[in-house]
């Protein structure tokens, strides 16, 4: 009886988080067009406004892009989690390097628009992609010798 009940815990939870997840999900997608919308509303006439427009619109468009990546990797590694296969640290690692790769494009957007980049900040973030895509190689490795 005990294990039913935990079976039945376990299910609400994964429900729970995949419906958390999903609706980042689509915040995201909306928060994306929103922002496209205002930019096109808001542009006016000049040729610089055009080309900070535009620049704009691709920060928007690439930012959200990689953050729903990265959402979409923590929902398939919350689904299987639950669902107890073994290559959610995959998914995980996946998500990292998603994440950390969206922060190394951000910084260079912000570098453009200040003229200035922090080269310890993008070293860090370099040495975490090698590391973390090290892990999955050597994940990767294991998962074939098993």
């Amino acid at each position: 009886m005990k294990e039913n009940g935990d079976i039945t815990f376990i299910n609400i939870i994964s429900k729970i988080l995949r419906i958390f997840l999903l609706v980042a999900f689509i915040a995201v997608i909306a928060h994306m067009f929103l922002g496209i919308y205002m930019i096109i509303d808001g542009t006016s006439g000049t040729l610089t406004a055009v080309e900070n427009s535009i620049y704009s619109m691709v920060d928007i468009i690439v930012e959200d892009s990689l953050l729903a990546i990265v959402v979409f990797e923590i929902y398939k590694s919350i689904v299987e989690f639950f669902h107890g296969q073994s290559d959610t640290i995959v998914y995980v690692v996946n998500a990292a390097i998603s994440f950390t790769a969206r922060e190394i494009i951000l910084t260079i957007f912000i570098a453009h628009i200040f003229k200035s980049i922090d080269f310890y900040e993008i070293t860090a973030f370099s040495i975490l992609i090698v590391a973390l895509a090290l892990t999955k190689y050597i994940l990767g490795q294991s998962k074939n010798s098993i």
